[in-house]
């Protein structure tokens, strides 16, 4: 094992974020792991987990399934669909069930605690070099002649006020949804804190009334659904904020 991470080490500077909301066994893990010679970081819940990824790249997710709020089979389809970084659940439910559905969401391994930490090291120091051998792969392919670049699939017009669908259907925004849609759209796929919100709409975190922002983005939904007959790709963040999950630009 010595060697091995010695390899490691020299190769590239691993960084694990642990999401566990029980106290005693995230610190126990974060404490051994750095112990073995892995950058680690412990939150409790998925809103912490985003606030980390904002200010912070890391390479490996460790994730629990049964978190306060949004649960760790949502955040391991959300971090999917706009990451790239390793993701490993680390979980009590042993079932085969629990198993399939989490590596067929996209995880890269699944463990059943209690787990071993050497053993859990082993899994994410392989995982890691699986990770850098695909990026140096990447960066072997010959790079292909620029493409014509093909339309987004929802487009947002500042001169018009307007959400235009994939189907080319354009959705009428009152300043409001447009102001909180453009926030969405400037980081389209990454989750945006509620401050970030309250400070498009010209407020403050400590005085702001959240509520009315919520009741806004319901009756947009509404709006969204009736005119276009889908639901708009607007994700609620539990406890942090809003990501807008399909491509979108700003026109």
């Amino acid at each position: 094992m010595n060697g091995f991470y010695t390899e490691l080490n020299n190769s590239s500077h691993l960084r694990v974020i642990i999401v566990e909301d029980d106290q005693d066994l995230r610190e126990e893990t974060e404490l051994g792991l750095r112990s073995l010679g892995i950058e680690t970081t412990g939150v409790a819940d998925a809103a912490a987990l985003y606030r980390e990824l904002i200010t912070k790249p890391y390479d490996i997710a460790i994730l629990d399934i049964g978190l306060p709020g949004e649960d760790g089979l949502s955040v391991l389809k959300h971090l999917r669909s706009s990451n790239k970084m390793g993701i490993v659940m680390l979980t009590a439910r042993g079932a085969l069930d629990d198993r399939v559905q989490g590596l067929n969401d996209g995880a890269d391994a699944y463990m059943v605690k209690p787990v071993d930490l050497k053993e859990l090291a082993s899994v994410l120091c392989s995982l890691a070099r699986r990770l850098e051998s695909m990026r140096v792969e990447r960066r072997k392919q010959p790079q292909p002649l620029p493409a014509v670049q093909t339309a987004p699939s929802w487009k947002l017009c500042k001169t018009h006020w307007t959400l235009i669908s994939p189907e080319d259907i354009s959705i009428p925004l009152t300043p409001k949804e447009y102001t909180f849609l453009s926030r969405l759209v400037e980081k389209c796929g990454q989750p945006v804190p509620r401050a970030h919100i309250v400070h498009a709409f010209g407020g403050t975190v400590d005085d702001f009334d959240f509520h009315r922002v919520e009741v806004m983005i319901s009756r947009l939904r509404r709006k969204g659904k009736a005119i276009t007959g889908e639901l708009l790709p607007i994700k609620a963040l539990p406890g942090f904020g809003f990501s807008f999950t399909a491509d979108c630009i700003l026109t």
